[in-house]
């Protein structure tokens, strides 16, 4: 789905001028969590990174060497074992069906780890009629999430069914959490312990959702917040960094090095609209 011309270039102007800002400094410790959708051709579309773009993309961690799996991130999460300079990870969410055409063929060819978040609950079995252009609600199939697991990329859980729980009761929350973690391990035969929050904007988590989560048996937990995870961060609410569609190869080098994570200052700017559930 698109944006207005407008404010895709407005958007695209603040996001250019915070990456150029930092565009010669380097990342200061930790791990740049990276935050993908959809892949493929649409326009003005900023949760579509275009499939010619994710391969440069990818080909520039595997020449840069800083690609690190999930182990690592709770590594240094519960180990405290502090990562190479610069360190990656690649994170995936909604288990749309272009990951499985677009994505994970560029993946295995770089040898990049990746994790994908799912919403349990509205992936099918079988094969769904899909159009010719991708919709941000289609999602993949058991058979091929199955196929995904066994190529190797972690599967988490991106709750029950793709809403906020921070807009449902603590009840509803915790059996959008746990349902999606049990039919997951139970149809994958995998443990399943990290959880991406749907949106996860600052008005779609709180405390009380995080220790929830934990007593439901997650290890950790990723929000949309601009940042590095690092030693001391919050393991139930890791900053990510959002790769968009439509922006050069330089600005996701700059993204690497932390070119972006300044937007943690309009992330919490903007999160009081978000609760009184304006558009996102």
């Amino acid at each position: 789905m698109g944006t207005s011309a407008m404010r895709w270039l407005l958007k695209k102007s603040a996001r250019k001028t915070m990456a150029l800002a930092s565009r010669m400094g380097t990342a200061r410790g930790g791990i740049h969590v990276l935050t993908y959708h959809r892949f493929g051709n649409a326009a003005r579309d900023p949760f579509c990174v275009g499939t010619e773009d994710f391969e440069q993309q990818m080909a520039l961690l595997a020449r840069l060497g800083t690609a690190v799996s999930m182990a690592d991130v709770e590594a240094l999460l519960h180990d405290r074992r502090e990562p190479s300079a610069g360190a990656v990870l690649v994170t995936i969410d909604d288990g749309c069906p272009s990951f499985v055409e677009h994505a994970l063929p560029i993946l295995r060819r770089h040898g990049i780890p990746a994790v994908l978040f799912v919403p349990a609950g509205e992936l099918v079995d079988g094969t769904p009629a899909r159009g010719n252009s991708e919709e941000p609600t289609d999602r993949m199939t058991w058979e091929e999430l199955r196929a995904v697991a066994d190529a190797g990329v972690v599967v988490g859980s991106h709750a029950w069914t793709h809403e906020s729980l921070g807009h449902m009761s603590l009840d509803g929350a915790r059996e959008q959490a746990r349902r999606s973690r049990a039919v997951l391990e139970q149809r994958l035969g995998r443990p399943v312990t990290t959880f991406a929050y749907p949106f996860g904007t600052r008005a779609d988590y709180s405390p009380a959702i995080a220790d929830m989560l934990r007593e439901a048996g997650y290890t950790s937990a990723f929000t949309s917040q601009h940042g590095a995870v690092r030693a001391d961060s919050d393991p139930f609410m890791l900053p990510r960094v959002k790769i968009e569609g439509g922006e050069a190869l330089w600005m996701f080098d700059a993204s690497l090095r932390g070119g972006l994570d300044a937007w943690r200052w309009i992330d919490r700017t903007m999160w009081k609209l978000q609760a009184a559930g304006a558009p996102r």
